[in-house]
């Protein structure tokens, strides 16, 4: 069940449930159908966001990430992503420090003149045009067409604001990182998935 479902459970109860709820209860209570109703909206928010706040990203974090060096060049890139059946991954400096995120939206950019870059935008230049679009990467590293800055998130985040950051930035997966920016962990939409549902 997602958060989400769990917010439609709270507006789906009423005052009318409250009350057949009340009756069950043996004894007199000294409470009207609508004052236990606030309490309970008030009681449902609280656990929520108990619930919401309770789950780090280092408890569903990948710890064993595949990564590549920021002079890996593309031909790498492209067959190590192949090889994991991956569509992206972290580029690390040498002192394994996070520098950026390689994603198949990165290479479709590189191989698009459009400002929005799709697959079939890419094929549509591939049959109107001679020769591949893609030669130039033989000559290219990591490091010429990574996102960067990439954005990052700590252990301690909790999950439900990491889910926030994908949804926000659009992205597909967000590297863990200690406080020296030193990979950890990383975390994909669908670890969020499996999570939250």
């Amino acid at each position: 069940m997602t958060f989400r479902s769990l917010n439609e459970c709270r507006q789906s109860i009423t005052e009318n449930d409250i009350y057949e709820a009340m009756k069950k209860i043996p004894g007199y209570l000294d409470i009207t159908p609508s004052d236990c109703m606030e309490l309970y909206r008030v009681a449902f928010d609280h656990a929520i966001s108990k619930l919401k706040n309770a789950i780090k990203a280092d408890q569903i974090m990948t710890r064993k990430v595949i990564t590549v060096n920021e002079n890996a060049t593309l031909i790498e890139v492209v067959k190590k992503m192949a090889d994991n059946e991956i569509s992206g991954l972290p580029v690390l400096k040498n002192d394994q420090t996070v520098v950026g995120i390689i994603s198949e939206k990165d290479f479709l950019k590189r191989m698009n003149d459009d400002k929005r870059p799709s697959f079939m935008r890419v094929v549509l230049q591939c049959v109107q045009t001679t020769g591949c679009i893609a030669a130039d990467f033989n000559n290219l590293v990591a490091s010429d067409i990574m996102s960067s800055p990439p954005l990052m998130t700590s252990p301690q985040t909790p999950v439900l604001e990491v889910a926030n950051i994908m949804d926000k930035e659009n992205i597909n997966r967000v590297p863990v990182v200690d406080g020296q920016l030193k990979l950890v962990g990383i975390i994909a939409r669908s670890d969020i998935v499996q999570t939250l549902c």
